[in-house]
């Protein structure tokens, strides 16, 4: 306390001013020009705050859509609503009849995503609503809108987050382009006065919110992980158990769903052994893989419920919906320009 005094006491650079204070409100009181004075010191005051809390939209951005939060909501409805019976619909809940069980089922499922690949890599380009949850360290993210757009040859990506809190963010990625830069560009929060950022599509800042780089979005690298996963689990002797059910229903849509469950981690295929079950469903008319949900073991997640036990431990939902594969695409979709 003895030194406080004597600091503030010796401080005459911070005090002076303090002191003066009273002094300079009673001239600016008399002065004829206090007017002005006040009136640029408001001025400035709300132009400070407005730069701080105003959101603005960039010349060149689309603009966010107004249905937004309508439809973050469908999409949560759809997604992870109670299904008819009351159960979640994170699990299969129709028709548990199995029509193939075992590897008969993997054979199966393989057969299926050896031909969707092939389909796709003949596709120039598409464009779909994905719908993305995933776990990040010990938290689950909320669900995520992002209206896609996706060329292959060279490999072109953009992406518009729709509703939530990261509404309007935008990310680019275009193949030997921007030195193999992402570019991302949000319009919301502090960040918003950033402008257009370049990360690296697998560096610390661009993995912080993803557990997947940029590169991998897309029905063929979702296809091609999710089969390479699957000729992993026809390699094992026991340990896994999988079931292929027909007339699973997902946003509206006929369905075949592939269920794989593992008996210990050791068995699961994923580099980090996180994976506990995971469900891919086939949509019955394009014969796409739409939609791939990955769930993890109660143990290693903190908030995880036993008697809840797949709508805790949930690690990872893609969903691809509206998708539409002859679409045209322009160069200037995937140019810097579009986030100016």
């Amino acid at each position: 306390m003895k030194f406080l005094s004597w600091f503030l006491g010796q401080s005459h650079w911070l005090t002076k001013p303090a002191r003066k204070f009273p002094h300079v409100a009673r001239r600016m009181r008399h002065s004829p020009h206090r007017h002005n004075v006040l009136g640029s010191f408001v001025v400035f005051f709300t132009l400070g705050y407005l730069y701080v809390h105003a959101q603005p939209t960039t010349a060149g951005t689309d603009p966010l859509s107004v249905n937004g939060g309508e439809a973050l909501a469908d999409v949560e409805k759809e997604f992870n609503g109670p299904a008819s019976d009351g159960k979640s619909a994170t699990s299969v809940v129709n028709n548990d009849t199995p029509t193939l069980t075992g590897k008969e089922a993997l054979q199966e499922c393989v057969r299926i995503l050896g031909e969707a690949e092939a389909k796709l890599e003949k596709i120039p380009a598409y464009t779909a609503t994905l719908v993305k949850q995933e776990r990040i360290g010990d938290a689950l993210t909320e669900l995520q809108v992002i209206q896609l757009r996706l060329a292959h040859q060279p490999k072109r990506i953009s992406m518009k987050w729709e509703g939530g809190k990261d509404a309007g963010q935008r990310v680019i990625y275009a193949e030997g382009e921007n030195e193999g830069d992402m570019l991302v560009r949000k319009l919301s929060g502090i960040e918003a006065r950033l402008g257009v950022i370049s990360l690296n599509p697998t560096g610390a800042m661009a993995m912080k919110h993803s557990r997947y780089p940029v590169t991998n979005a897309g029905l063929l690298e979702m296809t091609r992980i999710t089969r390479k996963y699957r000729q992993a689990d026809l390699k094992l002797e026991s340990g896994v158990s999988a079931k292929l059910l027909d007339h699973q229903k997902l946003n509206g849509r006929d369905c075949q769903c592939l269920v794989v469950e593992y008996a210990k981690p050791e068995f699961a295929p994923d580099e980090k052994k996180e994976y506990r079950k995971s469900l891919v469903y086939f949509d019955s008319q394009s014969k796409l893989p739409i939609c791939v949900r990955c769930y993890g073991w109660p143990e290693k997640i903190a908030d995880a419920d036993p008697q809840k036990l797949d709508q805790t431990t949930l690690l990872e939902l893609y969903a691809y919906k509206n998708i539409d594969l002859d679409v045209q695409v322009q160069n200037d979709d995937f140019s810097r320009a579009r986030l100016q």
